[in-house]
């Protein structure tokens, strides 16, 4: 009775912490900056886990828990320095492992594999020397220790992302990620865990992405079309102000481009659906309420180029009697020669608002290329990177059976 008692309540706290666990993986950009200690962040977390771990199961547990994440993280760390991306410090998480956190995307799905492949294949030569320890003196810890390692690499080599396997098979195919997502749903049901929950959540989230990125890429063309749109527009707004710059009501004329312009978005902003819109069955509405909302921003950004063109115009109108009322009061009779004015120089600001909208079109346009090509790969690289993922899968799948039966054999020393 009191053994029952005793699970039940470690059952407790054991959910209690799967909770928290679950709530700092929800705010990991918060943990990150409450810890963003540079080099001293890995230190810190990996003592707090360190004392987590220690309090549940022992202290020789936990230091062999942490070294294998610790190695596990390494992996990823050393590989993605090699393929030039800045991280973040590897942060510890108690009862949920470590995270590390990139601080931009890698290329294309091929780089991301060889950064996600480095974890587990540093995973494993982390415990190959608990091998040689175990087979020369028989001790059970070794055991344990190998155990552990090949169970935590080979998890993280399950075909669902976030985990490092899926990152890995997206190189071959993202649609694995939908059949790994199916083998966990029953095991959900049949012993319910909230971090495989959390994974399968991240999962759904992560292959829902994938699955939608046509979708996302016709609202990039469609957004790169309404640059050039905007483009050809204002070039025609300039060669029609270039016909009335010298004269007196020029400031007017601009006005009525800004009239435009106002009475054109109000047009716009009338023929916007309402309602709320379905993923993929009214993807067509969707598309409009995008290429509408990309028309209002082009529109709001022409009103505030106009808006100040006129003043700058207008600015320099101002100045321009100021000095000739200046000239007149100091020599009334018109002897001195007034100095010559430069004209109001249009092409200047229209250069100067065109580069920008170039600049922003040239970062959308390398975005929709990296992602349209993402997961484009040879057949050679998915016939390399296949038969290493089976290769790692299946050393780490016999440490497992190895391990396993080393804990077998010494349960009683073990517990």
């Amino acid at each position: 009775m009191a053994e029952k008692a005793h699970k039940q309540n470690q059952s407790r706290a054991w959910t209690i912490l799967a909770g928290v666990g679950i709530f700092l993986m929800s705010k990991l950009k918060w943990v990150f900056g409450l810890l963003k200690l540079g080099k001293f962040a890995t230190l810190i977390s990996m003592f707090i886990s360190l004392g987590a771990y220690a309090a549940f199961y022992g202290w020789k547990f936990a230091v062999a828990i942490v070294y294998l994440i610790f190695v596990h993280e390494m992996g990823h760390l050393v590989a993605a320095k090699q393929k030039g991306i800045k991280t973040s410090p590897a942060i510890f998480i108690p009862f949920m492992g470590a995270a590390i956190g990139m601080k931009e995307m890698p290329k294309n799905a091929k780089d991301e594999a060889y950064i996600a492949y480095a974890g587990p294949l540093f995973g494993l030569l982390s415990f190959l020397p608990a091998v040689f320890l175990y087979e020369t003196t028989g001790q059970p810890y070794w055991g344990l220790v190998i155990f552990l390692g090949a169970m935590i690499n080979l998890f993280n080599l399950f075909p669902v992302s976030p985990l490092d396997g899926g990152r890995i098979v997206g190189v071959l195919s993202t649609k694995i990620w939908f059949i790994g997502l199916l083998i966990v749903i029953p095991y959900l049901f049949i012993s319910p865990d909230p971090i495989i929950f959390l994974i399968f959540l991240f999962g759904i989230l992560t292959w829902w992405k994938r699955v939608r990125e046509d979708f996302e890429h016709k609202k990039t063309e469609l957004t790169l079309e309404a640059f050039e749109t905007e483009q050809q527009k204002l070039a025609d707004i300039q060669q029609g102000l270039n016909e009335y710059r010298d004269m007196p009501n020029f400031s007017y004329i601009i006005g009525t481009y800004i009239e435009e312009v106002r009475i054109a978005r109000n047009r716009v902003k009338d023929s916007v659906p309402t309602g709320f819109t379905f993923p993929i069955l009214q993807d067509k509405k969707k598309i409009e309420k995008h290429q509408i909302s990309v028309e209002l921003e082009m529109l709001n950004n022409r009103e505030r180029f106009l808006k100040t063109l006129q003043d700058e115009y207008d600015k320099n109108c101002r100045n321009r009697e100021k000095i000739i009322e200046a000239y007149q009061e100091s020599d009334p009779e018109g002897i001195a020669t007034l100095p010559q004015f430069p004209d109001f120089n249009i092409a200047a600001y229209f250069e100067a608002y065109e580069k920008s909208l170039l600049a922003e079109k040239a970062e959308t346009e390398k975005a929709y290329a990296q992602q349209k090509n993402y997961y484009v790969s040879n057949l050679k690289t998915k016939i390399v990177v296949l038969i290493l993922y089976l290769l790692l899968a299946g050393v780490l799948s016999a440490f497992v059976v190895y391990g396993n039966h080393l804990m077998e054999v010494n349960r009683l020393l073990i517990s």
